[in-house]
């Protein structure tokens, strides 16, 4: 155990090279077809992550929801999700991690997933409204000035009463990241009220949120 927790802290240390990628569609594009082939793997070898990206999903998901995945990639938070809830749509940029995911639909018959391919919010159908909406380890890929415009997109999506469920690394760890008085008051200043704040095995965030 005490293997994994060196792991996990090296591993989301590594992620600040992220920086240098914020906001360059291209850079991420090329990276995440180069991880797509071993991402599953990677992220597997830390049970922590899976573990607390369901917590994450328990908590902001409900039975009959129709959710919204924000960053997909090759579908971890997705599939889960699905099994609570009625509908989900996936969304990333990344077609080689959209890819993925798609085997994994095919294989296993799910029938209540739809996945775009493309970058949120620009793709994205406004008409759209949602009771949940997810995302893991996606919003560290906007510039930190654009992340109050995102979370404002995300509480014009969500229905009256719906709720936000965010997975992330803690941003007192990893720069890259959020720090957990940023991301509160993100969402505190686009109208998000019961904020709710858990800094989970060691390094990771959960952030569960309603908008009223």
């Amino acid at each position: 155990m005490g293997f994994v927790k060196i792991f996990r802290k090296l591993y989301i240390k590594t992620t600040n090279f992220t920086r240098s990628y914020q906001g360059r569609d291209k850079k991420l594009v090329s990276f995440y077809k180069l991880w797509s082939f071993c991402y599953d793997i990677s992220v597997g070898l830390d049970p922590a992550f899976g573990r607390e990206m369901k917590k994450m999903i328990d908590s902001a998901v409900r039975r009959g929801n129709f959710v919204l995945d924000i960053g997909c990639g090759t579908g971890i938070s997705t599939i889960y999700a699905s099994k609570i809830a009625n509908k989900v749509i996936g969304i990333d940029f990344s077609s080689d991690m959209i890819g993925k995911l798609k085997q994994k639909i095919n294989e296993g018959g799910i029938t209540n997933i739809e996945l775009i391919t493309g970058r949120f919010p620009e793709i994205f159908p406004k008409t759209l409204r949602f009771t949940s909406i997810i995302s893991s380890f996606a919003i560290v890929h906007f510039p930190p000035e654009e992340r109050k415009t995102i979370y404002k997109q995300i509480f014009d999506l969500l229905e009256n009463n719906g709720r936000i469920g965010l997975f992330s690394a803690q941003g007192e760890i990893a720069p890259s990241f959020e720090t957990k008085n940023e991301i509160i008051n993100n969402l505190e200043s686009v109208g998000f009220k019961n904020i709710h704040n858990s800094d989970v095995s060691d390094i990771y965030r959960i952030i569960t949120a309603e908008k009223p």
